[in-house]
């Protein structure tokens, strides 16, 4: 365990950050008056995500590789970041759902069901187990590709 502890400090930062990110979309009205910018606003966290990876990714290269890192090890860093930061998101909706704004998913219907969709989708839609299963998926599959890159720019490069 002690060999992934710098991916799983970063795992539980990213999920404290995600939290608080949630919090002020919250504030900033992204749940109510402005909610017909929510996609747009909410897009702009995946800036604290890359750079959530760089700096983990990075902290591995320097404390645990000694400053030699391959891609591969990159890579696999990136990963094992990534399933960390998908097990925790169940638990991050379910704070967010129930405890800082529960009037999201019920606003949200309303919203969806102004712009023509059915209420049927909407509520299929907008839910607890559908956000769920969206942000573990959306996170595993985006985390593969952003450490791929993140390990190809932090990778020891050889010299020749």
């Amino acid at each position: 365990m002690k060999k992934f502890a710098i991916e799983i400090k970063w795992g539980i930062r990213y999920a404290f950050l995600w939290i608080l990110w949630l919090f002020i979309e919250k504030s900033s009205g992204y749940y109510e008056a402005k909610i017909s910018d929510y996609a747009l606003y909410s897009l702009l966290f995946g800036f604290i995500t890359l750079f959530v990876y760089y700096v983990a990714i990075k902290e591995k290269k320097n404390d645990f590789f000694k400053g030699a890192m391959s891609w591969k090890q990159g890579c696999v860093t990136g990963i094992f970041l990534t399933i960390v930061m998908a097990i925790l998101t169940p638990i991050c909706q379910i704070i967010f759902h129930k405890a800082i704004a529960p009037e999201f998913f019920p606003n949200m219907i309303e919203y969806s069901i102004s712009k023509g969709n059915s209420r049927a989708m909407a509520e299929n839609y907008f839910n607890l187990t559908s956000y769920i299963l969206q942000s573990v998926f959306a996170t595993l599959s985006t985390g593969v590709v952003i450490s791929a890159v993140v390990a190809l720019f932090l990778q020891t490069k050889s010299k020749k």
